[in-house]
């Protein structure tokens, strides 16, 4: 699937295709002291920016809920210093059917298998991109 740039998010076009690849998403949000907090997350990107399934009760979404601001960067696994930053708000969906993670759970593994306790919520999150940096390697 060829990634579709949204001109005004601002996203080079040489690193683009990070976005439709497997490479893993760092995700970082405020913790409740203010503090960063940072996970690895599997993502999608569609309708010109990034999309990722969160797990009720967890810190990621305390935190999101509390204070919406997030940074997603995205590392080139072959060469690590290519890399894009999203900077922006995320938005929060109840994903009661897990549409969304299963989306991603295709994209990195071909198919879905939960984890999770039957019946544990989801939420899909959406970032809201208002800030791009980037590093096109050396």
């Amino acid at each position: 699937m060829a990634t579709v740039i949204s001109m005004s998010v601002g996203i080079p076009v040489e690193l683009a295709p990070l976005l439709d690849s497997t490479a893993i998403a760092l995700v970082s949000t405020v913790g409740p002291k203010g503090e960063p907090q940072t996970t690895p997350i599997w993502f999608v990107w569609k309708a010109g920016t990034v999309h990722f399934s969160l797990v009720d009760g967890r810190q990621k979404l305390r935190n999101l809920r509390r204070d919406p601001r997030a940074s997603v960067v995205v590392i080139d696994p072959a060469e690590p210093t290519r890399y894009l930053e999203l900077r922006g708000r995320v938005h929060l969906l109840a994903d009661p059917q897990l549409d969304l993670e299963r989306e991603v759970a295709v994209k990195y593994r071909g198919g879905h298998t939960d984890v999770e306790p039957r019946g544990t919520m989801r939420y899909a999150a959406t970032l809201e991109i208002d800030h791009v940096t980037s590093q096109s390697g050396h």
